[in-house]
Parts: C-alpha cells; structure tokens; sequence
C-alpha cells in the first residue's frame, strides 16, 4: 500500500493544486498600478520616477495597527509567473506595506495570526501559525526525505461503552493521509511597489528565501479509493517571502467546504489543529526518536511499520 500512496503523491498534490489563468498583463497590473500610484499621490509613472530622481520621499499611507491584509478577491485568482499552483501571498498582505515600515517578524506573526482568527471567528475555516526559519528548515528538510504519512485522528464520539481501564485502548481513530508538495522559492519582497509590478519572479531566478510548501489532509480510505482525484479535507501552506527578511514564515491552514452544506466544513477546526500538531510531532522530532523511526518505517521498512505504535507515538 504504501508504494502505492507514494507513487500518486506528486501527481495528486499537482491536480489538487494547478490552477490554469489565461489574464494578460495588462488586465493583471493595470488597476493594481493605477492604485498604487494614486496611493502614492503621483499621476503617473514619469512623476514617480521623477520624484526618485529628485530624491524627494515619496508619501506612504500611514501604517495602524490593523494587519495590512487585503480583501478577498474573485475566485478566478490571479497568474503566477514562477510556475507555482500556491496562491500568492501577495493576494492576501499588502507586502510592499509591510516592507515599507520598520515591522518586525513579531509584529508581522501577531498581525497574521490576528487575522485569521478573527476569520475563523466568522466561521471562514482558517487556522493559522508562525514558524521560525530554523524550524522550517527542519520541517523542509524532514518532507524531503518523507513527503507522505499517516496521521491518526482520535474519534471519541464512535467510542464504544466500556469500564474506565479500557476506555483509552478502544478509543476509535481515524487515518488521515498526509503529502507534501515543494513549490518555487518566492523572490524577496520589495518595498518598491513599481518594481514589484513590473518585475515579477520568474521560474529561473535564484531566491535566498527556502521553497514554499502545502501540505494535504486526506481520509485515508476516501484516498485508497480515489488516489489523487481524493478531496483533502485540510491544506496546510507555508508562505516564506518573508524568511529572509523577517526569519518568519507565514503558516495558513484552509478546511475544505461540505458540498451539502457550504456554511460547514469536512473537518472541524479542533481536529484540523489536532493534525497540525501532528505533524510537528514527527517531523519535528529528534532523530533517535520512536516518532523518527516510525516516519523511517513507513518509507524504508513498510513490513516493520505498526499501526499499534502510530496511535501511542501520536497520544499527548
């Protein structure tokens, strides 16, 4: 079986993902430079440069204390030129703001995480963290090597009536599938917002910044099912324009929508959280560990790899 999980994981992260834009650049940058240079207080783009020229300082709004998160867009999206399926960061923060105000990488994790819980508040089916580089790096590392798991979920609903002392051991749990999917690095970001417009990343160019990553929640049967074309019932993405600037990294975490009822969702955020740390526990965990060697089994030594010690190694 587990041949079977890694042989679909790239294909399947690449379905679930791949959007197809047909914009053009005009209708991609067109209003988004004309409201910038409005922002700006300059008519056009030759005022601009002359007041670079002249190196008269140019006004930027004032920055308050609410995030600099912009408004939802259109589903449609908007293209990337770095080949990534990953929705920019830049469609959810204002990130030549950020960079045009002396913010810090605590400042900028209190904003988003702020933000996304009041999101979650709403019932939008957001979760959110902020992950310093060193821990990403370990992370990025770790998903090379093993790029898909099996995460139990505790189910005590389904539980079934038993005495005290055996209540733990017949906890029913459920199986989620896990993968990971490696996308380009994005570029650093600029506090320039003519240049952010006009020089957009390109598949070849180099970044300092590590590579962007998702990570997709899937029931393990409805994946034994269906394979790639399976709903993942929460994605994880880990933004890291800001790695290098801030030595931050933006974590948002997406429920999938119940088809039948679009106000609900196919997991629920506590054990959306729940499967967030989970995957900390083993990615995380220190080589010699019995969560290490577990995640080692399930790649190199499937035979030897027992469910038994998956639901004790992931107890709290």
């Amino acid at each position: 079986m587990n041949r079977i999980i890694a042989s679909c994981a790239r294909r399947r992260s690449l379905y679930v993902l791949q959007r197809r834009f047909n914009s053009s650049f005009q209708a991609r940058y067109g209003e988004k430079l004309k409201q910038k240079l409005n922002e700006l207080g300059v008519k056009d783009i030759e005022e601009f440069k002359t007041k670079i020229s002249a190196n008269k300082p140019v006004q930027t709004p004032p920055l308050q204390n609410a995030p600099p998160m912009k408004p939802a867009k259109s589903k449609q999206g908007t293209p990337r030129h770095d080949g990534s399926p990953v929705k920019p960061l830049s469609e959810i923060l204002d990130i030549t703001r950020v960079m045009q105000h002396p913010i810090t990488g605590a400042d900028l994790g209190a904003w988003w995480t702020g933000y996304h819980a009041a999101k979650a508040g709403q019932g939008k089916g957001y979760l959110s963290a902020v992950i310093p580089r060193a821990t990403y790096d370990t992370f990025l590392s770790t998903s090379k090597k093993h790029p898909t798991f099996i995460l139990p979920l505790p189910r005590p609903e389904a539980q079934v009536e038993s005495g005290p002392e055996e209540r733990n051991a017949q906890t029913p749990h459920e199986f989620f599938f896990l993968e990971w999917a490696h996308h380009p690095a994005p570029p650093i970001p600029s506090a320039d917002p003519i240049s952010t417009l006009f020089n957009p990343s390109k598949k070849d160019e180099i970044s300092p910044n590590p590579s962007c990553t998702t990570v997709l929640f899937t029931p393990l049967q409805e994946y034994k099912l269906r394979q790639e074309y399976a709903q993942p019932h929460l994605v994880l993405t880990h933004y890291t324009d800001f790695a290098s600037t801030h030595d931050v990294i933006l974590m948002r975490g997406q429920l999938t929508p119940s088809m039948n009822q679009p106000d609900r969702f196919l997991l629920s955020p506590s054990d959306a959280q729940l499967l967030a740390f989970g995957l900390q526990q083993f990615y995380l965990a220190d080589k010699d560990s019995n969560r290490s060697q577990l995640l080692a089994k399930f790649h190199e030594k499937p035979g030897e790899f027992s469910w038994e010690e998956l639901i004790l190694a992931s107890q709290l």
